[in-house]
């Protein structure tokens, strides 16, 4: 779904419904200001300035007095054309903090968890201009699974065939595929099942110029996580 797509329906249930009774929900948002024709016809808004991403966060002092729950540092200044950045103070219930120096007026109306719109001031004739935002997806957790070369050992020298051995741990199922690379050049993969190690692959080093190369190992489990190690070894044939 396109933001621009989600900003027109955003606003739409805006006037057709109530909003739910949410108060602001701390987190990463990417915003937008947007020009609402009023009556509301089916065009999408024009958009104004592309994307600001902005932090819904807790007051915790400084930047807004006691009265306010939440704040927007670096939020934009203005909706139209210019630069600059305000804070604005929120109290719990989605209105502007009128006791605060800072710039700005209005409500935050958190309409669903992840959609927030704010109504400007600002009007351009009977068009109104909104700030709406959606919440951004939490970053993934990092993967438990790890991977490790044990021989050679970083700084080795190595000549002929070398045996590369590989660990791994925290992996689930039973498809773990371990794929040994030198500098670029995949020279190794093997379905170990549920194996963790040791996983031995065989690499010929004379296919390799005499000097330094980049061992780099990589585990896949069955659920798609992955983990990757690196060395760096001599060759010298």
């Amino acid at each position: 779904m396109s933001m621009k797509f989600l900003l027109a329906a955003a606003m739409l249930l805006a006037f057709t419904a109530p909003a739910w009774a949410l108060t602001p929900q701390v987190g990463t948002y990417d915003m937008e200001w947007a020009i609402l024709h009023v009556p509301v016809s089916s065009d999408l808004p024009d958009l104004l300035n592309g994307t600001t991403t902005i932090q819904i966060e807790a007051v915790s002092g400084g930047a807004c007095p006691p009265t306010s729950a939440f704040m927007i540092q670096n939020a934009p200044a203005t909706p139209t054309e210019g630069t600059g950045t305000t804070t604005w103070c929120i109290k719990s219930d989605g209105t502007f903090d009128g006791s605060s120096n800072t710039n700005g007026s209005g409500t935050l109306t958190q309409y669903t968890n992840d959609v927030f719109y704010i109504e400007a001031a600002n009007r351009r004739g009977n068009d109104g201009i909104w700030a709406v935002g959606r919440r951004q997806p939490p970053p993934p957790p990092p993967s438990a699974v790890q991977v490790f070369i044990t021989q050679p050992r970083n700084g080795d020298t190595v000549s002929g065939t070398n045996w590369v051995v590989l660990w791994a741990d925290g992996t689930s199922g039973s498809s773990n595929v371990y794929t040994l690379t030198i500098d670029s050049t995949v020279v190794g993969t093997q379905n170990a099942g549920s194996s963790r190690g040791p996983i031995s692959m065989p690499w010929n080093t004379k296919a390799f110029p005499n000097g330094t190369h980049t061992i780099k190992a990589t585990v896949k489990d069955a659920t798609g996580a992955t983990a990757t190690a690196s060395i760096s070894v001599l060759v010298n044939n």
